[in-house]
């Protein structure tokens, strides 16, 4: 449910600071601040509930990557200055971006390892 769970919930909060940003000040930046402020507070999550209080890997609970999703959507309300341009293109833009921006961070998990004679992937 990663991949379909998380850009659901993420736009919303997006989508209400976006909407603050453009209607009060017409600046286009809403999504990137929220995103960028949910992975502050990720980290600090990662660190203070995983690494520092069970001394668990942050690795293997690492949060996703949502900033170039959040900055397609911010150029999208900037080119178009439309509510109704930037739901349907902007936000399925951001969900057809989720996965891919975050290729990166899992591509060390899928290289192939040799572990006393065995093949592991």
């Amino acid at each position: 449910w990663w991949p379909i769970g998380t850009p659901i919930t993420t736009i919303t909060f997006c989508a209400a600071l976006q909407y603050y940003n453009w209607f009060n000040y017409r600046q286009p930046f809403g999504a990137t601040i929220t995103l960028l402020a949910l992975g502050t507070g990720k980290w600090i999550a990662v660190y203070s509930s995983w690494m520092w209080w069970s001394n668990y890997p942050p690795n293997f609970v690492m949060p996703a990557t949502l900033l170039p999703s959040a900055l397609v959507l911010d150029i999208v309300l900037l080119l178009t200055s439309n509510w109704t341009i930037t739901a349907v293109i902007g936000a399925w833009m951001f969900a057809i971006l989720f996965c891919p921006s975050n290729w990166p961070i899992f591509a060390y998990s899928h290289t192939p390892l040799v572990v006393a004679g065995a093949l592991l992937s």
